[in-house]
């Protein structure tokens, strides 16, 4: 049997190029994604340190727990995302 390969139109080939864009921008994203979820415990480890440190100089700061910094840190993660978003 022979194989007959039909060219492609132009559209068809600018699609496949946005379908191959879409798709390494969403492995880039997801990339993205796990490195700030690996590296969220060590945020909020190093700002739970910080502030422990501060609490021993300056009594009136508050000294937190580790879920209290992994909170704390999520917050600050979501207020700037969000404000990323509203600026465009």
């Amino acid at each position: 049997m022979i194989k007959v390969e039909i060219p492609k139109t132009p559209a068809q080939l600018q699609q496949e190029r946005r379908e191959e864009e879409r798709k390494e921008k969403f492995v880039d994203s997801v990339t993205a994604l796990m490195a700030n979820l690996a590296l969220l415990p060590l945020h909020a480890w190093i700002l739970m340190l910080v502030l422990g440190a501060v609490h021993s100089v300056i009594a009136p700061v508050a000294a937190v727990g580790y879920g209290t910094a992994l909170l704390f840190v999520l917050g600050v993660d979501l207020v700037a995302v969000t404000s990323k978003k509203f600026r465009r």
